[in-house]
């Protein structure tokens, strides 16, 4: 945790610097969230939710979740498996979120350069993701493959892990790096590097299948709420 904390404070003085030297300025934190969750709850958003939600349900109450995670442990997990889902895992962490509010605050009061616009971009995905993750959370009430009385099925208010939060939280900054990669291959590969976190969850048999795909899904529609009416190259200045 702490070289981490301090690799983060770095690329944080450097970013600041930047922006500093960039003098252009972003706009302020929140002054478009009531605009992106508009759009994030609008009918296309609660669209792709649905169908994600029917989804996730259908896997969930069924055998699928459960062969699945059943599978992967008898036959993909290992140490080997460990090590590497303990340092995806790390991508998920909540302390990322208040790290990517610090890129926004920078944008908005030092100076904008395109890495401030990327971590803006991704606090402002969080901000209006956050509360449909939370929701679907604990609405539906599943449980974890390690808990108890562990099973896969929605029961509602029952618990909180219906949809992956680590994943939600990975996923936003590289899907938002490849809506404004400049080509296919730098795309593909920040939508690969948006899917590992994930899977380490379900490794370490902490989510479901259906779970990791709620939030992704989750997350996927707060970017588009944020970057998708505007292109690539939205929320410049």
């Amino acid at each position: 945790m702490i070289p981490v904390t301090l690799i983060l404070i770095a690329l944080a003085l450097v970013t600041f610097g930047g922006a500093i030297r960039s003098g252009r300025r972003g706009p302020q934190p929140f002054s478009r969230t009531g605009q992106h969750y508009r759009r994030c709850y609008g009918r296309r958003g609660f669209l792709r939710l649905g169908i994600a939600s029917v989804a996730a349900a259908a896997m969930a109450n069924t055998r699928v979740d459960e062969a699945v995670d059943a599978w992967h442990r008898d036959d993909v997990r290992s140490p080997e498996t460990d090590r590497v889902a303990h340092v995806f895992r790390e991508g998920g962490e909540r302390y990322w979120f208040f790290y990517w509010a610090v890129f926004a605050m920078t944008d908005a009061w030092a100076g904008s350069n395109a890495l401030t616009r990327w971590g803006r971009s991704a606090f402002e995905a969080m901000v209006v993701g956050l509360p449909g993750l939370w929701t679907i959370q604990r609405v539906a009430g599943a449980s974890r493959p390690t808990d108890a009385a562990a099973n896969s099925h929605w029961r509602p208010m029952a618990d909180d892990n219906s949809a992956s939060g680590h994943t939600f939280m990975a996923a936003i900054p590289w899907i938002v790096a490849a809506r404004r990669a400049g080509g296919a291959p730098a795309r593909l590969a920040a939508y690969i590097a948006s899917l590992p976190t994930g899977w380490s969850r379900l490794n370490d048999r902490k989510h479901y299948l259906s779970q990791v795909i709620l939030g992704y899904v989750i997350a996927w529609n707060a970017v588009d709420s944020v970057l998708g009416d505007d292109g690539p190259d939205s929320g410049k200045g």
